[in-house]
């Protein structure tokens, strides 16, 4: 190394104390100290082919780890962080959602294997997304709740069970049904408020129910009566 300036050494130590400085300077200009000159970290009079061997390195490399995983345990966990309930449901309503859009868009295209798969998810999902104490019977009786806008309430008398739903939604599966007791709310504020009074309960499922499940409605009065009469097979 060529001879270094004042300045020269002290850019070579920032961070250190004037003090400590001015004490390797001395040692420096006495030939007993070498500073780091390509601040590498390894000061010049170390040799650059000094490695380590096979042994020491993987030594080493189990000495830093067990360091980490003393100080900070979950740097070398491979667990995820356990979700917040509020996580779960959300995963499950999402879940939920792609079964029962897959089985009622494309069923056709779906193998038996891949309909059984989706059908297992669609009931699992359904149970943890609801209350766990509501059942449904075909003599249940039912309220759509209804306002100026798409979305649509749909609640079971028997469990005060509220399910959210779309006039869409309805339409689709039980337009024709004589079975329920139509609630039409001319207030656009006034269904939020119901749907609210059911979440502050726990008794508000963020989803549509399962028809034929969840819900044992007859589709149309022909249905009923046939059903009824016990003659009606599905």
């Amino acid at each position: 190394m060529t001879d270094l300036s004042y300045n020269e050494f002290r850019s070579l130590h920032k961070g250190t104390p004037q003090g400590e400085t001015s004490e390797l300077w001395k040692k420096y200009k006495a030939g007993e100290y070498q500073p780091d000159a390509d601040n590498d970290g390894i000061h010049d009079s170390v040799d650059d082919d000094v490695s380590l061997s096979t042994e020491e390195e993987f030594a080493a490399k189990n000495k830093v780890a067990e360091l980490v995983d003393k100080e900070n345990p979950e740097l070398l966990s491979d667990e995820e962080p356990e979700k917040t309930p509020e996580q779960v449901y959300k995963e499950n309503l999402l879940n939920f959602a792609n079964a029962y859009r897959l089985l009622q868009n494309s069923r056709h295209r779906l193998t038996p294997e891949q309909i059984k798969t989706l059908e297992m998810r669609l009931i699992n999902t359904a149970k943890a997304t609801r209350p766990s104490n509501f059942h449904a019977k075909p003599e249940d009786g039912w309220q759509l709740w209804v306002g100026p806008h798409p979305d649509a309430l749909l609640v079971n008398e028997r469990n005060q069970i509220a399910f959210c739903i779309t006039r869409t939604w309805w339409a689709k599966n039980y337009q024709g049904s004589f079975l329920v007791q139509d609630m039409i709310l001319d207030e656009p504020g006034r269904l939020a408020s119901i749907r609210d009074k059911f979440r502050r309960k726990g008794k508000l499922v963020l989803r549509n129910p399962i028809p034929g499940i969840e819900i044992k409605l007859p589709a149309s009065r022909l249905e009923a009566i046939v059903t009824s009469s016990g003659s009606y097979e599905g």
